[in-house]
């Protein structure tokens, strides 16, 4: 058995899709999503994220001034979904996006809905997802608009996008490479590049 090509010490007893070789089992579990952009096809980052538990601190919880309760959720169920599918179909053109991308671009949505303008992210990645975003999105938010009269739709639109940015962030494992959320969108949404 060969050693690991990462550590150059222990056995290489797995093989890492990523990298197209054999890695030892406390590299893979210490660089996965670190050093090494896993696929979702990866058995053991899916076995990992059955087991990665980070607590939830209700203060960091971001736009915590927006109030999102069951009440609104269930009132909104049908933007919601929309809106999260739209986004998945955002971020297909981008296989490798990061969790870290999806939440810079759902807090410019935010920031647009709070703000009244469009801005644009400082990541490339990110900006091509709001791009995206907008676009697919740009008849619907008009229609919505002018149905709604304008600032309850806004206020829709920012509590969805404020709830979205939520779950983003209760999917952060905190790793740079990390895409819990995005692989949370595309196995809840698989029909989104169509």
């Amino acid at each position: 058995m060969a050693t690991c090509t990462i550590c150059d010490i222990r056995k290489g007893k797995r093989y890492c899709t990523a990298r197209g070789e054999d890695i030892c089992t406390q590299c893979c579990a210490t660089e996965r999503e670190v050093t090494i952009n896993c696929p979702y096809s990866c058995a053991y980052l899916r076995e990992s994220r059955l087991h990665e538990k980070r607590p939830l601190d209700e203060k960091q919880m971001p736009h915590r001034d927006v109030q999102i309760d069951h009440e609104f959720l269930q009132r909104s169920e049908m933007v919601l979904m929309l809106f999260a599918a739209f986004f998945n179909r955002a971020l297909q053109p981008v296989p490798n996006a990061t969790d870290r991308d999806a939440r810079e671009a759902l807090e410019t949505l935010v920031a647009q809905f709070r703000q009244g303008n469009e801005t644009v992210p400082e990541g490339e990645i990110a900006a091509g997802i709001v791009e995206r975003f907008r676009a697919k999105m740009g008849e619907f938010l008009k229609e919505l608009k002018d149905r709604d009269a304008g600032p309850f739709a806004d206020k829709v639109c920012l509590g969805i996008l404020v709830f979205m940015t939520r779950v983003a962030y209760g999917y952060d494992n905190g790793k740079p490479l990390s895409r819990s959320y995005v692989h949370y969108l595309r196995s809840t949404f698989p029909e989104g590049d169509q």
